[in-house]
């Protein structure tokens, strides 16, 4: 029968935050109180005290709290059955997302996260895919930073083309105060790095599991690990980034190719390093800590010590407030593909012949960005699940397809613009 245009089942909470202790969840908590006017919504966590601490570290008022921990199976279901949909803002998510995830599915309550771990949200898809859509619950894993601004980008981009034969996006932070990140960060990222056998085993039972895809057409983009790139105005060296945005956004495709009938679009995503002495720097420090967490004792050094084994880019403070201030990011599209008479006439066999460069831009990625965006896809989930379809574990551009999410982003400053070829004026 479907849920009502509102999505309101009637439940004691629209949102409830989960883990709004954390450094993130403090933050999803004020864009909650500041941007989801006359929504009823609670925050969550194992310790009362705690919560409430949080609470009041980030002067609000009134709010709800809700005592459940993932190792309560019995607590995570009465969170779940008190709320239309869960916001989960507690990792390493490999050690603590499942619960929530299992949860939501049993009580019917649809599920976001802030997850940038290929292994936890393919597995996720794996394990939990056909019992969410049996129970018609949407579990949208990447709807922060990692990876809406690559995945949202990928389909904007998309729109541009007859075909998109390829796209790579290159991600540039600029701060005038240094950006940083918070240890829990790069906790998920350290043990994502360790998890590279995992998620070989992960893909290949998926491959049985998911739609079969149309194989994408023109030349193969070549991948590289690290290369100077001419196209960006910054110049120097760029990265293969190592986040879940290619792994998101190749997701996308192969579902979005086997529903439509269209090729894939082939995608690769980099990062701006800048200069031979940052590209130096990154190959020393990623190469010690491969090193030190191949043995438990390294493993424990590097995660009690985030600032020194990243040179002060990770903290067990985070970043502060005037660094955040100061931080932005673009991402930069560069893509190839083909016009719209020969998609229609299907003459997708030589060389591309169309070339557009798109730009999705906002604030400081990791704190300020990442809210923006998950607090989006909730009050997407809460207002417009009818519009979602089937439901199943998804991407956020899978999910998010034909409702207001993107134009809810940009009204929070996500910005989206073409910056060579494509369609004049598209935002």
């Amino acid at each position: 029968k479907g849920f009502p245009e509102s999505c309101s089942m009637g439940r004691e909470f629209g949102v409830v935050v989960f883990g709004a202790s954390g450094f993130t969840g403090k933050r999803v908590m004020v864009e909650m109180a500041a941007h989801a006017p006359g929504v009823k919504w609670a925050a969550a966590g194992r310790s009362e005290q705690r919560v409430k601490a949080a609470i009041d570290s980030v002067g609000l008022l009134d709010v709800a709290v809700v005592v459940a921990d993932c190792g309560d199976e019995e607590s995570m279901l009465a969170m779940c059955a008190r709320a239309d949909v869960v916001i989960n803002c507690t990792g390493p998510f490999r050690f603590y997302g499942e619960p929530v995830v299992k949860a939501c599915i049993a009580q019917g309550t649809n599920y976001v996260d802030i997850t940038g771990e290929p292994e936890f949200m393919e597995r996720v898809e794996l394990d939990y895919h056909a019992a969410a859509r049996d129970a018609r619950v949407h579990i949208v894993s990447c709807c922060g930073f990692d990876s809406v601004p690559a995945d949202e980008g990928m389909l904007f981009t998309k729109e541009h083309f007859g075909h998109c034969a390829q796209a790579e996006s290159f991600l540039a932070v600029h701060s005038a105060a240094g950006f940083a990140g918070h240890a829990t960060t790069f906790e998920c990222v350290v043990h994502g790095v360790g998890a590279g056998k995992e998620l070989k085993q992960i893909r290949a039972s998926l491959a049985d599991q998911r739609p079969r895809p149309v194989p994408f057409v023109g030349p193969k983009l070549k991948v590289q690990d690290l290369y100077t790139e001419p196209r960006l105005p910054e110049g120097g060296y760029v990265a293969k980034f190592p986040g879940a945005d290619a792994s998101v956004v190749k997701r996308s495709e192969i579902y979005r190719s086997a529903a439509s009938g269209q090729p894939q679009s082939q995608y690769a995503a980099y990062f701006v390093i800048g200069n031979m002495v940052n590209a130096f720097r990154l190959g020393f420090h990623q190469k010690a800590i491969e090193a030190a967490i191949s043995f438990d004792f390294g493993k424990r050094h590097v995660l009690e010590n985030p600032s020194f084994w990243t040179a002060g880019l990770f903290s067990h403070q985070g970043p502060s407030e005037e660094q955040m201030a100061a931080t932005s990011f673009t991402m930069t599209f560069h893509a190839k593909g083909f016009s719209q008479e020969k998609a229609a006439a299907g003459d997708m066999e030589g060389d591309p012949d169309v070339k557009v460069v798109t730009r999705v831009s906002g604030p400081e990625p990791g704190y300020v960005a990442t809210p923006i965006c998950v607090v989006a896809a909730a009050l997407t989930c809460l207002e417009e699940h009818k519009k979602m379809g089937p439901g199943g574990v998804f991407t956020p551009s899978l999910a998010f397809k034909g409702t207001g999410f993107r134009a809810k982003i940009i009204k929070r400053g996500i910005k989206f613009e073409v910056l060579e070829g494509g369609k004049e004026g598209a935002k």
